[in-house]
């Protein structure tokens, strides 16, 4: 790239060089378009009525021994009301019902080797917080693509808990896995 010019020019305001072209075209994709394409990109979701004593709580465990890392796409869901606080743990023990796991690549029949529950009692053990917020009525989205990693033997928590009267909310924990 010998003698371009590196400062503008009254009559081309804006340097450019095109290196995005026909002969060499740059593709861009998503870590999370890549594993679904994959067919290991999977989601779980769980909706309830939420009171101070009652939290919405959803969690995915990395079984030990699975041989595989979970990598946390995004958690999303909604409140009815506001004043809902999300709290994400590391850990934590839940006693609760199995949920059913969606591989996101409809034509795959690959599964996912995490465990989900979900429940509507409080978490016990020693958690650690990951993030806590106060939610607005309405939908949120936290996009995490992969930051979070969850190795064999931990566990990603979701909370939702509400002190004021019983109010309706959900939430969804998206994760690739390999």
């Amino acid at each position: 790239m010998a003698n371009y010019s590196i400062f503008n020019q009254i009559d081309n305001p804006l340097y450019t060089q095109q290196v995005n072209t026909y002969i060499a075209p740059g593709i861009d994709s998503t870590p999370e378009g890549s594993a679904s394409k994959a067919g290991m990109l999977f989601s779980v979701n769980f909706s309830s009525n939420v009171t101070a004593p009652s939290p919405l709580v959803l969690q995915v465990t990395n079984p030990l021994g699975s041989g595989k890392n979970m990598y946390i796409s995004r958690v999303s869901g909604s409140s009815a009301a506001a004043a809902i606080v999300l709290t994400i743990l590391k850990n934590g023990t839940v006693s609760g019902s199995a949920v059913t796991k969606v591989n996101l690549n409809f034509g795959s029949a690959a599964v996912s080797v995490m465990t989900a529950q979900s429940a509507t009692a409080a978490v016990t053990g020693s958690p650690a917080t990951v993030e806590s917020m106060l939610l607005a009525a309405g939908p949120f989205v936290i996009n995490y693509t992969g930051r979070i990693i969850v190795p064999p033997n931990n566990a990603l928590t979701v909370t939702c808990s509400h002190t004021g009267s019983s109010t309706a909310a959900t939430a969804s924990i998206y994760w690739w896995e390999y």
